[in-house]
């Protein structure tokens, strides 16, 4: 306790031991390089705080208004270029004869047909291979319960799945892509 008192007692303005006596200035308060403050007219300062208060208001205004807008869509934009020739660049509508039209008809019901008749043959493939696998499963169970029960037990692995569907076009043989690199210009809107 002692040596504390003799450390702060420099420190002290006056020479008393008491810890009260410890005063300290902020020197940021008392500093050469703060600026000091002007009066202001109330008036003036009125007049200053309705300005700001008022353009704050119009910048608001402008966000509330802008923020209703949405994001242009540079794919639904029509260039000036593409814009003049527009009269060039419309096709007629394809009129089809009646001999056309009966061909297409007639063919569309050959392709329902053919694909109604495959789904067939798939559904009596599927609904024979279900019977002979019930089939087989009941004469398990009446040979042994123990291996039927292991049977029917789902499989606990993966099966090795490999599913490859068709394509929507089919691939171009012999194709070489082109060189270069992508470049993303997506605008980006936040």
């Amino acid at each position: 306790m002692n040596t504390l008192t003799n450390l702060t007692s420099r420190l002290c303005v006056t020479a008393s031991t008491s810890y009260r006596a410890f005063h300290q200035t902020i020197p940021s308060a008392s500093s050469v390089f703060m600026k000091r403050q002007k009066k202001i007219d109330p008036e003036v300062a009125k007049q200053r705080e309705a300005r700001r208060r008022k353009r704050l208001e119009k910048e608001i205004r402008q966000m509330q208004k802008h923020s209703k807008k949405p994001k242009p869509m540079d794919e639904m934009t029509l260039d000036v270029k593409s814009a003049k020739n527009i009269g060039e660049r419309r096709r007629p509508p394809t009129e089809l004869s009646i001999d056309q039209i009966d061909e297409r008809a007639v063919a569309m019901k050959d392709y329902t047909r053919s694909r109604n008749a495959l789904q067939k043959l798939d559904d009596a493939w599927i609904r024979s291979a279900l019977a002979a696998q019930n089939k087989a499963l009941k004469e398990l169970k009446a040979i042994s319960p123990e291996l039927y029960e292991e049977a029917v037990k789902p499989a606990t692995g993966n099966l090795p799945l490999t599913i490859q569907g068709p394509s929507l076009t089919p691939p171009i043989k012999k194709y070489e892509s082109p060189d270069g690199d992508y470049v993303d210009t997506t605008r980006q809107w936040s």
